[in-house]
């Protein structure tokens, strides 16, 4: 098991405990100073207060297992608004935004922006100007909300 993998089963209980979901964890740095990196999220977004409190009880359990390096450094926050979509929660959440979407279509790369309409595990519903297009989740390179300022 390698220490992403290891990282995940401490985290991933303690984000469901609070209701949040586990979006991704990256290990930077080095092997003497490694920097764990995880983003977290819900349905409603994530506060700071909730990414403090995430932090204290990851950290309580990291020092609590001698397997693991003594010396790290730990950062947690939200995904940001900028994060490709991946998850059923994130795609949920933003029904009704604007989405740009990459799909590949055989060789194909297709760049397809709308609003998103619905999803279920198998594609993601997109209205753009001209027609309602279903797109199948597992032809879709990435999917980003569109910010509108």
């Amino acid at each position: 098991m390698d220490l992403r993998q290891k990282l995940e089963e401490i985290v991933l209980p303690l984000c469901e405990e609070k209701g949040l979901h586990l979006v991704e964890i990256r290990v930077k740095g080095s092997a003497q100073d490694p920097v764990y990196q995880v983003f977290a999220d819900s349905e409603s977004g994530i506060t700071l207060a909730e990414c403090e409190q995430l932090s204290r009880a990851i950290k309580d359990e990291l020092d609590m297992d001698l397997a693991l390096p003594r010396r790290y450094r730990l950062d947690v926050s939200s995904p940001g608004l900028d994060r490709p979509l991946k998850h059923d929660f994130e795609f949920k959440k933003n029904i009704g935004q604007s989405l740009r979407v990459v799909a590949v279509y055989g060789d194909e790369e297709r760049q397809i922006e709308g609003k998103l309409t619905g999803f279920d595990k198998d594609e993601i519903e997109i209205e753009t100007k001209d027609k309602t297009e279903r797109i199948r989740r597992d032809q879709i390179k990435q999917a980003r909300v569109q910010l509108r300022w």
